[in-house]
């Protein structure tokens, strides 16, 4: 379309108007990241624990590594949506995970942790990812719920 106040004010408003649909779909988009090779993570919903793959990189030299900027962004993701179920203003991107996580392997920490979540990462490059705040999970179980009926079946006991 052409470059006009109208076509950009219309554009805001559809966007406005989805922005629900858009933030269910950031939530459904961060659960099938997730892989499904390890018993702890359910093809089903969000449970109290989630392995994250590819969470820390090796880098040239044997004794460095850094967290992969990718899974890092996914915890973001996943940092907006519990603060937004939370009532709470979404967090600053310039202290997202990729930040919290590299400060904490300067000190040779193995994990670092928020509000809402505390991550382990290991060896091997995985982490784990633990909930703290189990009634946040529940709200993410039941947009899975509502998009797939059929395959979940909510309980609320997540």
């Amino acid at each position: 379309p052409e470059l006009t106040r109208e076509n950009v004010e219309a554009t805001f408003r559809t966007l406005h108007a989805a922005r629900g649909v858009m933030f269910e779909d950031g939530v459904e988009s961060v659960f099938r990241r997730l892989s499904w090779n390890y018993k702890t993570n359910s093809p089903w919903l969000f449970g109290k624990r989630v392995i994250l793959t590819r969470f820390k990189e090796k880098s040239a030299k044997a004794w460095d590594s850094y967290p992969c900027h990718s899974t890092a962004s996914e915890l973001d993701d996943l940092a907006r949506v519990l603060h937004v179920f939370d009532g709470k203003p979404e967090p600053d991107h310039r202290n997202g995970w990729y930040h919290r996580a590299t400060a904490a392997m300067k000190e040779q920490q193995d994990r670092a942790e928020d509000d809402y979540v505390s991550v382990r990462w290991f060896c091997n490059g995985n982490a784990h990812l633990t909930f703290k705040r189990l009634d946040l999970v529940d709200k993410m179980n039941r947009i899975l719920a509502s998009r797939y009926p059929a395959a979940i079946a909510f309980d609320g006991r997540g």
